[in-house]
C-alpha cells in the first residue's frame, strides 16, 4: 500500500468501512511515500489513525492547515484534514475508471442491498469483494447481451474454479455439474445464488457433489466406490 486511493481499497478488502478511517499527517515519514507506515510492505491496516505523508502530493491544499499552532487549531485541523482527504478520496478512486466500472459498482451495491431479490443479498454479501465485483460484471455483461451458457459457465467458475460442467448431447437443455467437496449449506446457497441470476431459462442443471458420475472410457470417472449414479 502506498497511496490513499491504495488505503482505501485494501479497508474496503478487509471488510472496514471507510467512514471508520481517520486520516492524518503523520509527525514522522519518508519522502518517498505518502503512506506513513512503520513497515512499508505493511499488507493490513493498523488499527486508529491512519498516517499519511500530505506533502507528496497534497501540499498546496494542507500547509496552511497544518502550519496553525495551538491546541484548538491543531484539534481542529486533524478533523479537517480528515474530512478533506475523504473527499480527495473520491477524486482518487474514480481516476481513470471507465463508465463500465461505475455500472459494476453499481450493480455491485444493489445486489448487496438485496434489491435484485432479498433473499440472495445476505450470501452475496458473505462472498469475497473480488467474487462480488466479477459476478457484478458478468451481472452487466448478461443485461447487455442477455443470458447464454458461456456467461453461467464463468459465473460457476468465480466462486467454484474446480468446478466441472457438462451439457448432454441429445439435449442441449440439460447440464451436469460436477463440484469437488461435500455438499454443505453454505455451498448450496452460493450455488443458488448464480444459478439463479445466471442460469438461462428452460435449462436444467442437476449437481453431483464429491463422487463424479461413471464416464466409459475416463479412468478417473470410474474408480469403485468413488462413481455417482446418474
Amino acid at each position: 500500500m502506498n497511496f490513499l486511493w491504495d488505503i482505501a481499497l485494501r479497508a474496503q478488502a478487509q471488510g472496514r468501512a471507510e467512514e471508520d478511517l481517520f486520516f492524518c499527517q503523520a509527525e514522522e515519514f519518508s519522502p518517498f511515500y505518502e503512506q506513513a507506515f512503520t513497515c512499508l510492505n505493511e499488507a493490513d491496516l493498523p488499527e486508529g489513525k491512519i498516517e499519511l505523508n500530505l506533502f507528496i502530493r497534497f501540499a498546496s491544499v494542507f500547509q496552511d492547515i497544518l502550519a496553525q499552532e495551538g491546541e484548538a487549531a491543531t484539534a481542529f485541523g486533524e478533523y479537517l484534514t480528515d474530512a478533506a482527504l475523504h473527499t480527495l478520496l473520491y477524486t482518487d478512486l474514480r481516476q481513470g475508471l471507465s463508465m463500465r466500472d461505475i455500472y459494476i459498482r453499481k450493480i455491485r451495491q444493489e445486489l448487496e442491498q438485496g434489491i435484485f431479490w432479498r433473499d440472495a443479498a445476505g450470501t452475496f454479501r458473505e462472498i469475497s469483494m473480488a467474487e462480488r465485483n466479477r459476478l457484478a460484471a458478468l451481472a452487466l455483461t448478461q443485461m447487455q447481451t442477455g443470458s447464454s451458457l458461456m456467461i453461467f459457465r464463468r459465473s460457476i467458475k468465480v466462486l467454484f474454479p474446480e468446478a466441472v460442467l457438462y451439457q448432454i448431447r441429445e439435449d442441449r437443455k440439460k447440464l451436469l455439474l460436477y463440484l469437488s467437496g461435500s455438499k454443505t449449506q453454505q455451498r448450496e446457497e452460493r450455488l443458488g445464488l448464480v444459478q439463479d441470476l445466471f442460469l438461462p431459462m428452460n435449462y436444467e442443471l442437476r449437481t453431483f457433489w464429491t463422487y463424479h458420475f461413471g464416464i466409459i472410457g475416463v479412468d478417473d470417472a470410474m474408480q469403485i466406490d468413488e462413481i455417482a449414479i446418474y
